[in-house]
């Protein structure tokens, strides 16, 4: 694996957008979600902050081992309102994300190319409202090593740039690092090497 693909967006607080057309208004709301039952009770509870919408269209992306990305259009005609929201938060490589576009009808029809072009502007401007956050993928490494070890564990550490999650002290030295996955088996193999190091199950 590539440093690149460690790498991934994300927000972390949630921010609103607005785009208004011929009367109707589109509210979106961005949100940070970390599997689908935690889209489904922030959706919920946007419906139930907006009761009176005509419509309710999102989309998210939610990486683990691979990315899952899903839209609805929610009575809109098909592919006009999920898929520029999904469109938004793919162009912006966000991830674990959420966004939830609320309609309030004006009376007037916008026709395809209007709804894409509403649903879209919805989405960019929470967006735009919002900061991504730079995120990587880690796997935890957990040593336990003697303190005459301390010396040579903490120059990986700092050559690494390796985050310590946490480091108890007893008869031993026990740290728990945060390794970027591209670099974890080089990692955990140059502490291997050295046999006054053991390593742990991390779970």
């Amino acid at each position: 694996m590539s440093e690149d693909s460690d790498r991934y967006y994300t927000v972390e607080v949630p921010s609103r957008g607005v785009f208004k057309s011929k009367g109707s208004k589109f509210f979106a709301y961005l949100f940070h979600c970390k599997d689908e039952d935690s889209f489904k009770g922030q959706l919920d509870f946007i419906k139930s902050q907006e009761s009176s919408a005509r419509h309710y269209c999102w989309a998210f992306r939610i990486q683990n081992e691979v990315t899952i990305e899903r839209s609805t259009d929610d009575g809109e005609p098909a592919h006009t309102a999920g898929t520029p929201i999904l469109r938004a938060l793919v162009s912006h490589e966000l991830v674990n994300v959420g966004c939830v576009v609320v309609r309030y009808f004006g009376g007037t029809k916008l026709g395809v190319p209007g709804l894409i072009e509403a649903y879209g502007a919805a989405a960019e401007d929470a967006i735009r409202e919002n900061i991504r956050q730079e995120k990587w993928v880690t796997a935890p490494l957990k040593l336990q090593f003697s303190y005459d070890q301390l010396s040579f564990v903490e120059r990986i550490v700092k050559q690494a740039d390796l985050h310590v999650v946490e480091r108890k002290q007893g008869l031993s030295l026990t740290y728990t690092l945060e390794v970027v996955q591209s670099q974890y088996e080089e990692i955990k193999d140059q502490f291997e090497k050295n046999h006054h190091i053991t390593l742990l199950p991390s779970g």
